[in-house]
């Protein structure tokens, strides 16, 4: 029976190859899954060898302390390379570990290798392509911009669309969600989404319950919604919010669209989550912390003068941007209050926002790429 072996090493990378895995099955039922992933992967299938998304981390520098984790893994991933020899590899995103070691382990075994959500080696890592040219047979990504880059290198592509565009609905009606969250529907919602990863919830909800407490100076009776992202404990973030004399909800069950739906402004940590709420409309401010000495080295190579995934799928600052020291609670405050205040401004952000959705492509990115592998699949049999 034919087999692929994937690897993720964080929560979406995880989601993201467990949704794949379930489009490849739809098509062909024999399939079967191996590999390094997490819980998602499991659920959908998939054989693991290690649980990867235990190591996910923000930057090199925080990544250190799994090394000797990631080697192990390395390790039980060329044995079963050996004993198995599935017909394809699949490597998501996790482009620190999966360009410079997993990605060469496949080829040395003779597999070929497929790329599913490229690393952003266009905003900081073009050195790396060399790893890319030498051991990966073709990259599926996710935005047109991305396609259009690697094929200016001459590096084969497959741009399938952003699989949020089926994900990113709502599971249940307004009234009932603002129900279920326990909101005043006649208070304004403003919402906090600290990041989907431990140490981003760390660095991150402190700044958010400042800046919402500002907010709530500003603008008394406003309420804030705090959804939880898989892999966060609940408790963890009731833990925070006990400690806040905020009117702070949170949102444990539904997708995170249902929340979003409830948002009439939001302060978002950097990542896809900004693309979500890009497409509920919800205008925002984008925040991001992390260690200096990883925001230094990042200094250093990063190309491109956006951070925020909406800002640079548009190709302009849509959303405003508080980056490391930038990120103080006053300057948020005031970003998120002005667009609170002034509609005409909120109004012209969500319509920035709808050109931005536009550009993601139509729904049905996860059978598109499972098209790709199994084109590739098939033509390798």
């Amino acid at each position: 029976m034919p087999s692929i072996c994937f690897v993720a090493g964080d929560p979406s990378g995880d989601a993201h190859a467990a949704r794949l895995m379930e489009a490849l099955r739809a098509t062909l039922p024999a399939l079967q899954f191996t590999g390094l992933g997490g819980p998602a992967m499991r659920a959908a299938g998939a054989t693991l060898l290690d649980d990867l998304t235990e190591t996910a981390a923000i930057g090199p520098f925080d990544a250190a302390k799994h090394l000797g984790r990631l080697a192990a893994a390395k390790r039980l991933l060329d044995a079963h390379l050996t004993a198995r020899r599935p017909d394809l590899v699949i490597l998501v995103d996790f482009g620190d570990y999966n360009l410079p070691v997993i990605a060469p382990l496949a080829k040395r075994h003779g597999l070929r290798v497929l790329y599913y959500v490229s690393p952003q080696l266009w905003a900081w890592g073009r050195w790396r392509l060399r790893y890319v040219r030498r051991y990966v047979d073709r990259m599926v990504v996710f935005f047109p911009f991305e396609e259009a880059w690697y094929r200016r290198e001459q590096i084969p592509v497959t741009w399938v669309g952003h699989p949020l565009l089926d994900a990113a609905r709502p599971s249940m009606p307004r009234e009932e969600a603002m129900a279920r969250f326990q909101l005043n529907p006649w208070r304004r919602t403003v919402g906090l989404l600290p990041g989907s990863r431990e140490r981003e919830v760390d660095r991150h909800l402190p700044v958010l319950l400042a800046s919402a407490r500002r907010i709530a100076w500003h603008m008394p009776g406003v309420q804030f919604l705090l959804p939880k992202a898989p892999g966060i404990s609940s408790e963890r973030l009731r833990d925070a919010v006990a400690r806040e004399r905020l009117d702070v909800h949170l949102a444990t069950e539904g997708s995170a669209s249902d929340a979003l739906q409830l948002m009439e402004a939001a302060i978002v940590a950097s990542g896809t989550a900004t693309l979500e709420a890009a497409l509920c409309e919800v205008p925002m401010a984008v925040v991001y912390r992390t260690s200096w000495p990883t925001y230094w080295a990042a200094r250093l190579v990063v190309r491109v003068p956006h951070i925020a995934l909406v800002n640079v799928v548009a190709g302009r600052e849509v959303v405003p941007e508080f980056v490391q020291r930038r990120a103080h609670p006053e300057r948020i405050a005031a970003a998120v209050v002005a667009l609170l205040r002034d509609e005409e401004r909120a109004g012209a952000m969500r319509a920035q926002l709808r050109e931005v959705n536009a550009r993601l492509g139509p729904p049905g990115a996860v059978e598109r790429a499972a098209a790709a592998v199994l084109e590739m699949l098939l033509h390798q049999r």
